[in-house]
Order: C-alpha cells, then structure tokens, then sequence
C-alpha cells in the first residue's frame, strides 16, 4: 500500500557537515511519522567522481545511523537489482523506474523528483525480495510430514 514519498533536500548553501545533520535530522522524522519495521536503501554507485561518491557513501552513513539508532534492520539493494525488480532489466533509466512506478502504484501523476520513484523502486525490490526470501523460509522450515503432503497434492 502506497502512503507517501518524497525526498530530504538539504540546503546547498550550507557546510556538508550541515547538510549530512539535515539529512539525519529528515530520516529520523520519517522513521517517526511512519514507524517503519524496516528500512532498504540502495547500495552506492561509484561512478567517475570520488568526491561526490565519498559524499554519497558519508550520506548512507547517517541514514543507517539513524534506522540504527531506531533499532531497525536495513537491506541494501544495487541499482541494477533495483532496476530489474521494477523494469525487468538492470539497465533501465530512472524514467523507466519512474514510469513503471507510476504504474505499478496506480498513481495519478508520477513521483517527483526522480529520487522519489526511486525510493519507491528501492521499497518495492525490498518487498520482492522479503517474499522471495519468506517463501524459502516457509519450504526450509517446514516438517517432513508437511512436505510429503504438499509432494502429494502436488502430484495429483
């Protein structure tokens, strides 16, 4: 179920000390409002600048400090992981993302900025993933006797 989404926008005009406290100060609002039981973030992409990765990793940072800090596990997911979860393939742009949300959703306009459809993106591989992953829990810890049960049905 869809409740909201949007993005934390730090000043620009502000020291980057300043911004990473905006950027905590925001995450724990949200974890706040929302009470979330968990949090999935996207793991970091470095591309060809260190300085804007290092700032992006320092972000994640005080973003898992802070689901931390609210005693909450946290799952990272690659943007290809990401990508494919919603589009179907790993390359898809973040207009791709952003449409297939819209859709996938059933919204009535699409979520801006960008970041917001991906932070949507991001949730929704999450919750593929928690099934996927209860799915085998459920068949891992399940009795014998159930097994050949289910084995039977199945055959029939």
């Amino acid at each position: 179920m869809f409740i909201a989404c949007g993005c934390i926008r730090p000043k620009s005009n502000c020291s980057f000390e300043v911004r990473l406290g905006q950027i905590y100060d925001g995450i724990c609002t949200v974890i706040s409002e929302s009470a979330p039981h968990e949090v999935a973030v996207e793991s970091s992409y470095f591309g060809k600048d260190a300085n804007a990765a290092v700032k992006l990793v320092e972000a994640r940072g005080v973003i898992r400090l802070a689901a931390h800090q609210a005693r909450l596990p946290v799952s990272d997911y690659s943007p290809a992981e990401v990508k494919k979860a919603v589009t179907g393939t790993g390359q898809a742009t973040k207009e791709q993302v952003q449409f297939m949300i819209t859709r996938m959703f059933g919204l009535r306009e699409m979520p801006r900025p960008l970041d917001a459809s991906d932070a949507l993106a991001i949730a929704l591989c999450h919750i593929h993933r928690r099934r996927e992953q209860d799915t085998v829990a459920d068949r891992t810890h399940r009795k014998p006797e159930v097994e050949a049960l289910l084995a039977r049905m199945v055959s029939r």
